[in-house]
């Protein structure tokens, strides 16, 4: 409710700040970069008050606030304890299942802890150790001499199963086709997390239900293998035949290379579930076009949009994953074909680790970050080389230069305990096209900080240390905290409450109202990915 704000600032080299503003405020708002699709902050502004144009109850003459050096988010906490002189709250873990138990940290002096629901509260002594009672979100408050200091939010489920299942059910085909441009990466997650859940978990389906399931994914299916000119629909079908400059079995029309191998996986779950030829046919044509027409001599998989930008996609969306799943499910089927993918993955890996500390994303570089550090282009870069090592050949040399890249990685990851971000990945330009479309703010929870989550999984399995399996159990649970008791599901959080405007060259009118924590428009795609990595960490059989 804004009667404390803090930012928790964070550097790689440790040299990290908290600012808080004590008094007065009416809230805050970051500036995004105007260049590289709102990749950089430019500002922090801390806002006595909100402009006129807003509805807005506080009009504070002045604020106090104070600016802090911490060496990690604990010691901020601390300080912030002191500065406000009121109890805070933060704890390992943003949820779980019924039954579990998570360790809570107290800083400042508590009387109790105020546990709220649904507009119900109860008193609970100050603990170090909390258990989930209740499905959906829960705030603890902390509460010293009557006032109310900073608590955290807890989301509870009933088990991981029922968790999935409810998400498919509310999977609704209209809100893609309403709302996005439907295409293969980012908005048809759900067929894959829906294809999995039908080969692992029908039994806890009806028929009805079962087949409700399959009815949605062959419509996607359909489309995706549709094979006439007439019939092709642009960044959906993977189209058998040359076109344009394109290899067969290329998405129709399209370059954006994720688009290509997140259908490599959608095709792939097809053929595992129905057993129809023609998903072997396509999955198969697909990963031989993805090496033949975008993977350079070096390794990289490259796209060049004119002749003067190439631009590295090795790290965008992780093409490792869908690669060594192809690799390992044909290596006894198909020698030449899975012997070419071995030879790809093997140097895509080695490439990433040349790279060195450089994560170049979708976009272009700007001459103003000579050495790009995008978050998901970090993570991917450390999830590829820990995927290889786990899946076709243990690399040591691989494990640690992606230990050495997670630990950078720690400062883009959100430390704030709230279920939806603690753990989160660092994002903000997302919604520009997600969530309600009006400009970048702070996404959290969003799909991608799976990436994250997927490689903390990998590297708690190869090296044992259960700091790295936390950290895979918060990153998850930024994503599962978005679904409602009814299963519906957002792109992402927002906690800014003025966005960025949008796109300036579409002259949108700008929309002067207070941005919610969730989208009034529900999504169905990119918020199942969370589902499809479910499989392969802690539903892993």
């Amino acid at each position: 409710n804004n009667e404390i704000i803090y930012a928790y600032l964070t550097k790689p080299n440790g040299n990290n700040l908290v600012v808080a503003i004590t008094s007065g405020a009416s809230g805050w708002k970051m500036d995004y970069s105007p260049y590289l699709w709102s990749h950089y902050f430019i500002n922090l502004k801390l806002l006595a008050r909100y402009d006129r144009a807003y509805v807005d109850s506080k009009n504070a003459p002045c604020i106090s606030f104070v600016i802090l050096p911490c060496k990690d988010f604990a010691n901020a906490l601390s300080k912030l304890s002191v500065a406000f002189d009121l109890p805070f709250l933060d704890y390992s873990v943003g949820g779980g299942k019924i039954g579990d138990e998570i360790e809570l940290y107290t800083y400042g002096e508590c009387d109790y802890i105020l546990k709220e629901q649904n507009g119900k509260t109860e008193k609970l002594p100050c603990t170090s150790k909390y258990k989930i009672e209740n499905e959906q979100e829960v705030i603890l408050h902390p509460v010293k001499n009557g006032k109310v200091g900073a608590g955290v939010t807890v989301y509870g489920y009933l088990d991981l199963i029922s968790l999935y299942k409810k998400a498919m059910d509310s999977v609704d085909l209209d809100i893609i086709k309403n709302h996005t441009d439907s295409n293969l990466c980012e908005h048809q997650c759900w067929a894959s997390a829906m294809l999995r859940f039908l080969q692992r978990f029908s039994s806890t389906l009806t028929e009805k239900e079962r087949k409700d399931y399959e009815i949605k994914v062959l419509s996607l299916l359909d489309i995706m293998t549709a094979d006439t000119k007439e019939t092709a629909v642009p960044r959906i079908t993977i189209f058998k035949y040359a076109h344009d400059e394109f290899l067969p079995y290329n998405v129709y029309k399209s370059k954006r290379v994720q688009e290509l191998f997140f259908g490599i996986t959608i095709l792939l779950d097809a053929y595992k579930y129905f057993g129809d030829e023609k998903y072997y046919e396509y999955f198969t044509g697909a990963a031989n076009c993805l090496i033949s027409y975008y993977q350079q001599e070096s390794g990289a998989i490259a796209i060049k949009w004119n002749e003067s930008s190439t631009e590295d996609y090795t790290s965008v969306c992780s093409p490792m994953i869908p690669l060594c799943d192809v690799y390992n499910f044909i290596k006894d089927k198909d020698i030449a074909l899975s012997q070419k993918i071995l030879d790809s993955v093997s140097k895509m890996a080695e490439h990433l680790y040349q790279r060195g500390i450089n994560f170049p994303t979708e976009g272009g570089e700007t001459t103003l970050a000579q050495e790009e550090m995008e978050d998901g282009s970090i993570s991917c870069t450390a999830l590829s080389l820990l995927y290889y090592s786990k899946n076709v050949k243990h690399e040591q040399k691989y494990i640690d230069r992606a230990s050495e890249i997670l630990s950078l990685h720690n400062s883009w990851v959100i430390k704030t305990p709230i279920c939806q971000m603690h753990g989160s990945s660092l994002r903000w330009w997302e919604t520009q096209w997600e969530g309600d479309a009006d400009g970048p703010a702070i996404c959290a929870g969003h799909a991608w900080s799976i990436w994250r989550a997927e490689a903390d999984f990998l590297m708690y399995e190869l090296s044992g240390n259960k700091e790295f399996l936390l950290k895979a159990q918060n990153g998850f649970m930024t994503n599962f905290s978005k679904i409602d008791k009814n299963g519906v599901n957002y792109a992402i959080y927002n906690p800014d409450t003025l966005n960025g405007g949008g796109f300036a060259w579409e002259g949108k009118e700008i929309s002067y109202t207070l941005a919610k924590r969730f989208a009034s428009i529900p999504d169905c795609g990119l918020s199942r990915y969370a589902f499809i990595r479910l499989n392969d960490t802690f539903l892993k059989e």
